[in-house]
């Protein structure tokens, strides 16, 4: 009984020993409300510069990295969410993936983990988040204005290019904003405040 005992206290010894020394490898729970309701302040911002500016029709490369450099610096807006800074790439299927950028060089370098995906639904007329443990929170466009306009437009005929139809996300399963609670893990990481539309 005794040898046992000594098995599972090593055991466990170095579990414990392991997390502490090498981490378990994943990143820390984002807070989906605060990803979401920075999105849509990005979004909203930028819409208005491209309407102001009166930009409309497919937008170029370069007007699709300058949102990305928005989105980006809007989610390290202080107080921050997160830990580390967020880093934010647009992927090929117009989705947004958040890492942690550890080193702040805008590169997901190795040893910077994935935290949270952002997808427009365009049938729904909303954004989805999703964190790397599959939970999920959608937050409504508040008008179909940002449908018509040309950043959301051109992120939707990026997604149609990459083979994304209309209704692609219909089934799935979020939790809406006014609803979402942030787990436990998130809570305890963020700071207090955040970012408004101003609308």
């Amino acid at each position: 009984m005794q040898n046992i005992k000594t098995i599972v206290f090593l055991g466990i010894a170095a579990v414990a020993g392991y997390f502490f020394f090498f981490g378990d490898g994943g990143e820390q729970s984002a807070d989906l409300g605060q990803v979401l309701d920075r999105t849509e302040y990005a979004i909203v911002n930028y819409h208005n510069y491209l309407e102001e500016n009166q930009v409309s029709g497919e937008l170029p490369s370069e007007n699709m990295n300058e949102f990305t450099g928005v989105i980006t610096a809007v989610m390290n807006i202080q107080p921050g969410f997160y830990d580390d800074p967020i880093g934010m790439t647009l992927r090929d299927d117009a989705s947004f993936l958040g890492y942690a950028d550890k080193n702040a060089n805008g590169i997901q370098d190795s040893g910077e983990g994935d935290v949270f995906t952002v997808e427009i639904d365009e049938e729904n007329n909303r954004l989805i988040a999703t964190d790397v443990a599959g939970n999920s929170s959608d937050l409504r466009f508040s008008g179909t204005g940002f449908l018509a306009g040309a950043l959301i437009g051109s992120l939707i005929s990026r997604q149609r290019a990459a083979g994304v139809q209309k209704g692609a996300f219909n089934s799935r399963q979020t939790t809406p904003r006014n609803q979402y609670r942030a787990p436990s893990s998130a809570r305890s990481k963020a700071r207090s405040g955040g970012v408004g539309t101003g609308k």
